[in-house]
């Protein structure tokens, strides 16, 4: 078994209230405290592998978590935020007025509905899940695992692990700087 430490990246210098998706916002004052807080809470644990998204605002809570310590985190394309397509930058009122149809569709089926140019929940595990596995497939049971990413990554990480469907994954909901632990068995 492999000890796997799903964290949410903290809170974002983001417009609020917009959907965010793979635009890359850094981490606020606040969101830079909170992954202090987190790395306190989380200093007993030994880390033999640390992950995460390109995105500024998990790369920057991965390196407040871990410090110096080895080993550095590992950056995962993959592991970027879903993409919301044109639909980045807009509230969801927004987005639904200038997609009234799509954003209808997507809302009967997230897992297989993408915004206009992005991606849909499907599309996301495809990327993430195979990239997952073949990263977990190197190291010994017994091992610990940080995953800094966001809160779409970690959902289907999350269904697969519950074994629930993809559409399930909105109801999974984490806080920023939260962890999430989750046993993994090759």
């Amino acid at each position: 078994m492999i000890e796997v430490h799903l964290v949410r990246h903290g809170a974002t210098t983001a417009p609020k209230g917009v959907m965010i998706g793979s635009l890359d916002y850094p981490l606020s004052r606040e969101g830079r405290h909170q992954a202090l807080n987190l790395a306190a809470g989380l200093e007993g644990l030994k880390f033999n592998m640390v992950l995460t998204s390109p995105l500024a605002r998990a790369r920057e809570t991965a390196e407040l978590i871990c410090g110096p310590a080895e080993p550095r985190a590992v950056v995962v394309e993959q592991f970027r935020e879903i993409s919301l397509g044109l639909w980045e930058g807009l509230t969801g009122a927004e987005a639904r007025a200038a997609d009234p149809d799509v954003w209808d569709r997507r809302g009967l089926n997230m897992a297989g509905v993408a915004p206009p140019g992005g991606e849909s929940y499907e599309d996301l595990a495809g990327r993430v899940l195979p990239v997952f596995d073949l990263a977990m497939r190197e190291l010994d049971s017994g091992s610990c695992v940080l995953l800094v990413a966001h809160q779409a990554v970690n959902r289907v990480i999350l269904c697969r692990a519950q074994n629930l469907p993809l559409d399930s994954c909105w109801k999974i909901e984490q806080k920023h700087c939260s962890v999430i632990k989750v046993d993994y068995y090759n």
